[in-house]
């Protein structure tokens, strides 16, 4: 049911891997299962992020020639005597542990990681001990004991003695000899002598030469020699056996102690990998968020090259209970909905993540169904191993659990796929899970754009160029544009137009409402977009000029006026050019946003003389006409009560005005007309506060029942707070969304007492 590799986790996995030293190390992350326990959550997380915190200091550490020889500890305790080989490995090991160890410490913060360090235990005297009797390659060193030295002392001068004569033996019998060299047989030094000779000297003979033309023969005067030569081998051998068990016997008093210090440095091997990955990738640690909120700003997928990969931010705050993704085929839904699950389980690894901020809730479990599932032992369809698994997530997700679900049923007929895909998505909305689920349908398009608990969002798609941008857009509805794609590779145009009119004779209204608010939505995001750029532009020319006001201090009134008249000629050209756009627009709402800029543009150009505000001055916010006086200052911002509404705003935001304050609410006088709605699509829920406090004055004064409150989709920050607002107004009976012809959620239905 929790098939981790079908987002793609072990292919992250393998990446880290490539930071890894030790074998061991590989093996254990390749193992290494996902812990839903918080602690040692927040311990994988904390334990990354030191390593990056170093890793940014120049700070460094090898892992390089480390090598688990737990089963060299292992044979010690089963007395089986060590070789000198394996002892000098122990010696390696000793070393890497004491370096490491030393390296660790030398880490002034209180880290997590130098945990690991203080369980590294080292025993020096088991280092001297061993390196008294073996050096670094495995030699055993002639000095090892008073004994040894001994025998390796009378070992060289029998050999000596041995060289001195068998030169001399060569010398004198060069005419006898068949090759002018010593021969080794039965490790005995011997002449190989022609077979005419070999009787001439005394001694023992070793077999003939390969051709049988000569006999390898030990002369008497070597005998002695030879014999000395063997016992003090001998002898030798009984020493150093004799040393070797008893290494062996002090190794096993620590073995224990040295096999948990390859658990720790493994361990450590394994975090920096970690960190070291995310530090190579530019990425970052997420922070846990105990409010099951979910954030992950401008985050890229880690297996798609940095080149080609776009960056997109997720949320899914308490407002909603899940996400709904619609949007073409190979747009990118399904790559979006494996980034959430992935990132999640990266993080509860303490996997960094390549994104600019990431917060992460601690889900008691991840339940993942991705059309991958067609079980052909269990002779099993798409779409009965597609209701197995989800009947498993349905029967074991709680509250706290995360479902993720690519494309809700398919495989069947797509009447019933929908009906059984709006029972599912019914039942998990019960359940209060968490969820992530891409679809094609309109259905589930339609139930989630109603439903105030579920995000609708999209995949971008280029018409022009007919190719996906791979862009998630929250707040939006994505089509399939399935024939738009057709339309680039079908010769015949008859198909074409024949397809657009089955389709259309198929709409149902509700499916023209949706399409209709599609592309409304994206053309607003269009047009938000460019607005977005002209405001950073602004911005940059605002701290540009900070920041030169901060630089010249002693002439700060020259640079003001320098920074107005720059500030005023941009507005001046701004103002020129969306009056140009709003000429050529003849969609009403369009302009209406437009000019609602303009109005935004002129707060900026409206700088003020620095004036002193207390408390008790009457004053008007910059963005509104309704005039409030300051109850309270703390620091930069102020506390200021408009027709009864207590508002905290930045100081720097409030114009001081000799007018008197209304004392007490009286409503407005009946009018000659009053607009039926309001909409205050794109204004700041202080402006937006304050101009509907003024605009249902206006019509309870007229003696309307029941206006329109244009909020659009937004973030959902304006209608959430629109609604609680008027929750407070003592003039409002009651309130509701409109109905899906009206606006639906986009807008809200007063009415008054």
């Amino acid at each position: 049911m929790n098939n981790y590799n079908s987002i793609d986790l072990n292919k992250v996995k393998e990446q880290v891997l490539e930071f890894c030293a030790i074998d061991d190390s590989k093996t254990f992350i390749l193992n290494e299962e996902v812990s839903f326990n918080p602690l040692q959550i927040k311990k994988n997380l904390r334990q990354s992020d030191e390593v990056i915190k170093l890793l940014n200091k120049g700070f460094n550490i090898s892992f390089d020639g480390i090598e688990n020889i737990s089963d060299i500890f292992e044979n010690a305790n089963k007395n089986i005597v060590l070789s000198t080989i394996e002892l000098s490995k122990i010696l390696s090991f000793h070393n890497h542990c004491r370096r490491i160890k030393n390296k660790i410490d030398e880490i002034e913060d209180d880290y997590l990681i130098k945990d690991y360090s203080d369980s590294i235990n080292i025993n020096e005297d088991l280092a001297r001990r061993i390196g008294k009797v073996v050096d670094i390659n495995g030699g055993i060193k002639e000095d090892a004991s008073e004994k040894l030295s001994s025998i390796f002392y009378e070992i060289n001068r029998n050999l000596d003695s041995i060289h001195s004569l068998s030169a001399s033996f060569i010398s004198k019998n060069n005419a006898y000899l068949q090759e002018n060299n010593v021969f080794y047989r039965n490790d005995r030094v011997t002449f190989l002598l022609k077979n005419s000779a070999k009787n001439k000297f005394n001694g023992y003979q070793y077999g003939t030469s390969a051709s049988g033309l000569a006999s390898y023969v030990e002369p008497e005067q070597f005998i002695e020699l030879n014999n000395k030569k063997l016992s003090l081998e001998n002898d030798k051998q009984e020493e150093v056996n004799r040393l070797l068990k008893e290494l062996t016997y002090y190794v096993s008093l620590y073995s224990q102690l040295y096999i948990a210090n390859f658990d720790s440095i493994m361990m450590l091997d394994v975090i920096f990998a970690k960190g070291e990955y995310g530090y190579n990738k530019g990425g970052i640690v997420a922070k846990i968020n105990s409010d099951n909120y979910l954030f992950l700003k401008n985050i890229a997928h880690p297996l798609i090259a940095s080149n080609l990969v776009v960056s997109n931010t997720y949320e899914l705050n308490n407002e909603y209970q899940g996400i709904v993704i619609s949007g073409t085929n190979t747009g990118g839904k399904t790559v979006g909905l494996k980034l959430i699950g992935l990132s999640v389980l990266m993080s509860y690894l303490g996997i960094p993540l390549i994104a600019e901020e990431a917060q992460i809730p601690l889900y008691d479990n991840i339940y993942i169904d991705i059309d991958d599932n067609q079980s052909i032992n269990n002779a099993l369809s798409t779409f009965s191993a597609h209701i197995s698994n989800i009947n498993k997530i349905l029967n074991n997700a709680t509250e706290d659990s995360l479902i993720l679900i690519d494309e809700l049923i398919s495989g069947t007929d797509p009447k019933e796929a929908q009906a059984i895909s709006l029972a599912i998505l019914e039942k998990i909305l019960e359940l209060k899970s968490k969820f992530v689920i891409t679809t094609h349908y309109d259905e589930i398009k339609q139930f989630s754009f109603n439903n105030e608990r579920i995000l609708l969002s999209s995949v971008g798609f280029d018409l022009d160029e007919l190719k996906p941008t791979y862009k998630y857009i929250e707040n939006s509805i994505g089509m399939s544009n399935a024939i738009d794609i057709a339309d680039r590779y079908f010769d015949s145009k008859e198909i074409i137009d024949n397809a657009r009119k089955f389709l259309n004779i198929n709409k149902s209204k509700e499916d023209e409402l949706l399409e209709k608010l599609s592309i409304e939505i994206k053309e607003n995001e269009s047009l938000k977009e460019k607005l977005n750029n002209e405001l950073l532009i602004n911005k940059n020319l605002n701290l540009e000029l900070n920041q030169r006001l901060k630089e010249i201090d002693d002439n700060k009134n020259n640079i003001y006026i320098e920074y107005k008249k720059q500030l005023n000629n941009y507005l001046i050209n701004i103002k020129k050019e969306i009056n140009d756009k709003v000429e050529a627009l003849n969609d009403e709402k369009k302009a209406s946003k437009l000019f609602s800029r303009i109005e935004q543009l002129k707060e900026v150009e409206d700088i003020k003389e620095e004036i002193t505000l207390n408390v008790g001055d009457n004053v008007r916010l910059e963005s509104g006409n309704q005039i409030g006086k300051i109850l309270d200052i703390n620091g930069e911002y102020a506390n200021v009560s408009i027709n009864g509404l207590n508002i905290k705003t930045n100081l720097n935001k409030l114009i001081k005005v000799n007018q008197q304050v209304k004392k007490e609410y009286k409503p407005r006088q009946r009018m000659e007309s009053v607009s039926m709605e309001l909409n205050l699509v794109g204004k700041r829920v202080e402006e937006a506060l304050v101009i509907l406090d003024d605009y249902l004055d206006h019509a309870y004064g007229y003696n309307l029942k029941t206006v329109k409150i244009i909020h659009g989709f937004g973030t959902g920050q304006l209608r959430k707070a629109i609604r609680e607002h008027l929750k407070t107004n003592k003039i409002v009976k009651e309130f509701e969304n409109g109905d899906i012809y009206d606006g639906g959620s986009n807008v809200t239905i007063v009415k008054f007492k």
